[in-house]
């Protein structure tokens, strides 16, 4: 009987220690992105159905210009896009190549990417 819980004791102490770990990282705040920096993310922003998507590449094809939403997210690997202030969405038109400041990427889909900042390529 000594032999069992000697081994049992330090084996439930340790799933008892690393489960408590977990629940602990599930109450930090999640990584921001400073907006400062290399941009985390590079693509076209789109404004479709009133979501905001950026899909990754250099160009949108003309024939994705007319599919839904539905059609054109299962067509394009894209992310919608969660700003902290829509204002930065000021001046920059549905088919512009842009950079994004991204620091989370929610796990959905499609996925949502939460960013502090986003800004045409050539503008500075």
């Amino acid at each position: 009987m000594k032999r069992i819980m000697k081994f049992l004791l330090p084996v439930g102490l340790f799933f008892l220690a690393t489960g408590c770990e977990e629940m602990i990282h599930e109450r930090e705040p999640k990584y921001v992105h400073d907006g400062e920096g290399p941009p985390s993310m590079e693509g076209i922003y789109i404004q479709k159905e009133e979501h905001n998507i950026l899909i990754e590449g250099e160009e949108l094809k003309e024939e994705d210009k007319t599919l839904s939403l539905n059609e054109f997210m299962s067509k394009n690997d894209g992310y919608f896009l969660k700003l902290k202030d829509d204002s930065e969405l000021e001046g920059i038109k549905s088919g512009t190549k842009v950079k994004a400041w991204c620091g989370q990427i929610l796990e959905s889909s499609p996925p949502y990417a939460v960013c502090q900042k986003i800004e045409a390529v050539g503008e500075e």
